[in-house]
């Protein structure tokens, strides 16, 4: 399933738009305690999400080591059913 549109909010939800006209609202507050999510707690790194074909990212924080974060539509899916 492919994502047309994702969009971050002010309490962390992302809103994934599909294109089947389905929207996933997925919390991240979980996740951004996690050591790989914790880079984008800050608001406004969090709302810098893109989005690919079939996942949400967000870019590198420019640090050598740190590379893109990313999240596929089906790991949003997997974490919804726990």
């Amino acid at each position: 399933m492919k994502i047309q549109n994702v969009k971050a909010t002010d309490n962390y939800m992302l809103i994934v738009e599909l294109e089947d006209g389905s929207r996933i609202q997925f919390n991240m507050q979980k996740k951004l305690k996690s050591a790989p999510f914790s880079e984008v707690k800050d608001l406004e790194r969090f709302k810098t999400v893109k989005f690919q074909e079939r996942a949400v990212y967000w870019d590198s924080d420019g640090k050598p080591k740190h590379r893109p974060l990313r999240l596929t539509v089906d790991d949003i899916l997997f974490s919804l059913r726990q």
